[in-house]
């Protein structure tokens, strides 16, 4: 909003006697007719305002219609008052003013303007607690300043009478409004007993905005990269505290759910001790019934809140919920206009309200999270924006064994927590965390103190599938397990845990597809269960199906994406491969020779390191769970002959089968 006159001078009656003064004689003039501590912080906070409208250019009694912009809605009686007690001619209207009352309200200010009567508006929001008419019709915006440090050293100065006040910092009165400042001015007091309940009450507020269960940063485990970061912004909110400029981030926490991308936001707004706002696109429907204006309403006021409340953490969850502009053509994405009509005001919204935080000199740190992070509109990653992302995977055994520690407390301080953490591979904070409480209720179930056998037990519950199903999975795993430590690849664990729909799986750090060779090599380790049961005497059976969709994928795709086949002719992407296959006959015969060639050079890698297999499997049906140390060592038993292994290759992303 910019009205057009927003930078002319003005005079109207209220605001002759109370212009800032540039000569320091203001403090006098504020101390005599300040009439509480509410009263002295709206003096003070009025002669802060820097587009304060001069006299000079109009005369007086000229009809003005302008909007004073208050820090929060906490500000709008106040000021209303405030206002009201000056000038009793003006006209009054305030973001309280429910929306279905703006027509009957825009009728009275065009009454009032026709009758030569000024009118203000009052809000926080502007945009969103005012009638169209009061904005379009605003000659002037008055901005009133967030209480600064310094303006709070003179309030305490001038209630006080004192002439000496300590320093103060932005983190001394984050996330305190007018009232919460208010009182911290009390009668007959001094200067630092009111600096001191000013910090209490700043601590209150930014404690209690975070669950205390939450785990410091220090205390944190298996965060990598996202855990260093938080510390480096943990130690920028310390130079805040000193008086520094803030240098603050935002960053962005992607990865599957539950491994605990909450939970470091949490944690950097409790070890920062900062107001700690948390929301989501969901959250923002859940209010009121969900009408545009609604929705829009909802988004304002939580990046209102948190800029109000500045230095500030503000989480926004499932941020992907937020769709891409990109999908909002009805021919790119598949959305309908009208669907994209309603979604276009909301993200062109958010992206501004972004801007703004970033933009905000008191220093916001920005957090989000998603699940999807290729769901995310590419222009919330834009540096400005969410520009530092950070992948969160499932922990390794070491951040396992402390994310273990820190739920289990001081209780059994003597278990083998990496023991324990080896039986979890891919498991998530969220995870460990049932662990415990099903152990816990186990043990004070059976009236005993929380021992190893219960936490095992949570951890690795018996095995319902008979031995031969077992041993079938075994053998089934340890087949691509070989295979690719044989290729040359670093396999981190092999497991016969059942997850989902799989009976159990082998997690492999593969590279990025660059080739032919590594496209084939993989297909070889995709290949390696089906080649191992047969091999073995089982029947093939619907054990391997993830495994062939995915080999006739990367195979489809190195014909019609890579151009690593007979055509160097695109037709389509990696994504789309297997769809081509089921239109296109003769890509599938000529898919399905590539195959059945590269599974009998699978096979005879099975049938070289047999013995190998068998080891593995056999220990998988004993330990359930291998790591990669345990992995080489049963392997390397038989060692392969020499030059059959390839380099290895050491990169992300890691798949499971």
């Amino acid at each position: 909003m910019s009205p057009a006159g927003q930078n002319e001078d003005y005079a109207f009656g209220f605001l002759q006697g109370l212009e800032p003064e540039m000569d320091g004689a203001g403090d006098e003039q504020c101390r005599s007719g300040a009439r509480s501590p509410v009263d002295l912080l709206l003096d003070l906070s009025w002669q802060a305002i820097k587009n304060f409208p001069k006299r000079g250019r109009l005369s007086a009694g000229t009809t003005l219609a302008a909007i004073i912009r208050v820090p929060s809605d906490a500000w709008i009686d106040p000021i209303h008052q405030f206002v009201h007690e000056n000038d009793r001619t003006i006209m009054l209207v305030d973001g309280k003013t429910k929306k279905r009352d703006w027509s009957a309200q825009e009728g009275l200010i065009i009454d009032a303007l026709d009758r030569g009567k000024s009118v203000f508006g009052i809000a926080s929001d502007p945009d969103a607690q005012l009638p169209p008419l009061m904005r379009a019709a605003a000659d002037a915006v008055i901005t009133i300043p967030s209480p600064t440090p310094e303006l709070m050293r003179k309030a305490i100065r001038l209630h006080t009478g004192r002439s000496r006040v300590p320093a103060l910092t932005a983190m001394d009165i984050g996330g305190l409004d007018l009232l919460d400042l208010a009182a911290a001015l009390r009668p007959q007091t001094t200067p630092t007993a009111c600096i001191k309940r000013l910090r209490a009450a700043s601590t209150a507020r930014s404690v209690n905005t975070s669950d205390d269960s939450t785990p410091l940063l220090q205390d944190l485990c298996g965060y990598g990269a996202a855990r260093d970061w938080a510390l480096e912004m943990l130690a920028e909110v310390e130079l805040v505290r000193s008086g520094h400029k803030p240098a603050l981030e935002s960053g962005l926490f992607f990865g599957p759910p539950g491994t605990g991308k909450t939970t470091i936001a949490r944690s950097l707004a409790k070890s920062a001790r900062l107001p700690f706002f948390s929301t989501s696109i969901a959250a923002w429907f859940q209010h009121r019934e969900g009408h545009l204006g609604d929705v829009l309403q909802q988004a304002s006021d939580i990046f209102t809140r948190a800029r109000n409340s500045a230095p500030s953490i503000l989480f926004i969850d499932e941020i992907e919920a937020l769709p891409s502009r990109s999908s909002l053509s009805s021919t790119g994405g598949g959305m309908s206009s009208s669907s994209a009509s309603w979604w276009t005001p909301l993200v062109t919204q958010i992206l501004l309200q972004v801007d703004a935080c970033r933009a905000d000199p008191r220093g916001i740190i920005m957090l989000a999270a998603t699940n999807h992070i290729d769901r995310v509109d590419p222009a919330l990653l834009r540096p400005g924006r969410f520009d530092k992302q950070f992948r969160i995977d499932p922990p390794d055994a070491a951040g396992l064994a402390g994310i273990l520690r820190t739920h289990l407390g001081r209780d059994c301080p003597d278990i083998d927590l990496h023991g324990l953490a080896k039986l979890m591979p891919g498991r998530t904070g969220a995870d460990v965390a049932g662990f415990v409480r099903e152990a816990r209720r186990k043990a004070r179930h059976a009236g005993r103190a929380l021992g190893e056998a219960d936490l095992r037990a949570a951890i690795m519950p018996a095995d319902p599938r008979p031995l031969a199903v077992r041993r079938h999975v075994a053998v089934h795993e340890a087949g691509h397990a070989v295979v690719a430590h044989v290729l040359g690849y670093r396999v981190e664990v092999v497991t016969i845990r059942g997850e989902g729909n799989a009976g159990g799986w082998t997690d492999i750090r593969l590279p990025s597809v660059s080739d032919r060779g590594l496209i084939e090599a993989r297909v070889k380790i995709l290949l390696a269960g089906r080649a191992a049961n047969t091999s073995f005497g089982a029947a093939a059976d619907t054990g391997a199906t993830a495994d062939l969709a995915e080999a006739t994928r990367l195979l489809a795709a190195a014909r019609l994406s890579f151009g690593l086949a007979d055509s160097l002719v695109f037709r389509a992407g990696p994504e789309h491969a297997l769809d081509m296959v089921a239109r296109d006959r003769s890509l599938a015969d000529a898919i399905n020779h590539e195959l059945t060639r590269l599974m009998i050079s699978t096979k005879r890698l099975i049938s070289e390191n047999r013995a190998a297999i068998e080891r593995v499997a056999d220990a998988l049906l004993d330990r359930t769970v291998l790591d990669e140390a345990e992995l080489a060592h049963l392997i390397m038993a038989n060692p392969m002959p020499a030059g059959r292994r390839e380099p290895r290759l050491d990169r992300r992303p890691f798949v499971k089968h």
